[in-house]
């Protein structure tokens, strides 16, 4: 049976590596836009929806989508790529603070939230939180060189996405319904990410993973899930 998934966080065109290699391992996908971006959508081959990042109501117009055209979520990718935000999110300026607050964590909070609501109510679903690590002016290594330390503000969201996957890890560990996945991409190639993920996602179906996964884990390494 086809997957549903949802693509957020590298919002398309960025994120159609991911979309395109989820398709090929046969996935229904719905990928977000960026509200008020002209975006050329007639070459993309999935579904896409505008996804406002300050909105709870945008996020769970976004869930609706997915429950209106295939009645199902099965999993929900929230993408945290820092090299790639570095260079839109620049300012260390009360605006900057603010923008960067409202996109890259709020917007992942209801986001996930509405998604681990609707597991809840269908029976199952996975969170899928990946990371793309950039230095910081606290944490200045690079792990490639066309990266660069971030402003405050991204620097602070960077944070409060791995604190948020890692909650959400906590929280669900025992649930029967919500499942989380964390990936750490210590490599900025998203077609290495995408090539790996969704077939490693499709091998481990009700199984469980334990802490930050990194790119190239075999599913092997996960654990069973056996309902009572």
């Amino acid at each position: 049976m086809r997957k549903t998934t949802i693509i957020a966080g590298k919002d398309f065109p960025a994120g159609n590596t991911y979309s395109n290699l989820a398709l090929e391992n046969e996935r229904d996908v719905i990928i977000t836009t960026t509200p008020g971006v002209q975006t050329d959508t007639s070459g993309l081959k999935a579904d896409s929806i505008a996804w406002n990042r300050s909105s709870p109501i945008s996020a769970r117009t976004v869930m609706m989508k997915a429950d209106n055209k295939y009645k199902k979520l099965d999993e929900l990718l929230l993408i945290f790529d820092g090299p790639f935000f570095a260079a839109q999110y620049v300012s260390n300026d009360i605006e900057g603070f603010s923008r960067t607050i409202d996109d890259l964590i709020l917007g992942y909070c209801y986001l996930a939230s509405e998604a681990a609501a609707k597991y809840e109510k269908q029976g199952f679903g996975r969170l899928v939180f990946i990371l793309k690590y950039t230095g910081t002016g606290a944490n200045p290594q690079k792990s490639a060189t066309d990266l660069h330390p971030a402003s405050i503000p991204l620097a602070v969201a960077q944070d409060a996405f791995i604190a948020l996957a890692e909650n959400f890890a906590a929280r669900f560990e025992a649930s029967k319904q919500v499942f989380t996945t964390l990936v750490r991409a210590d490599v900025n190639n998203d077609n290495e990410i995408a090539t790996w993920l969704f077939p490693f996602l499709s091998e481990i179906q009700v199984r469980r993973t334990s802490g930050w996964l990194k790119v190239g884990t075999k599913p092997g390494g996960v654990f069973s899930f056996l309902k009572n």
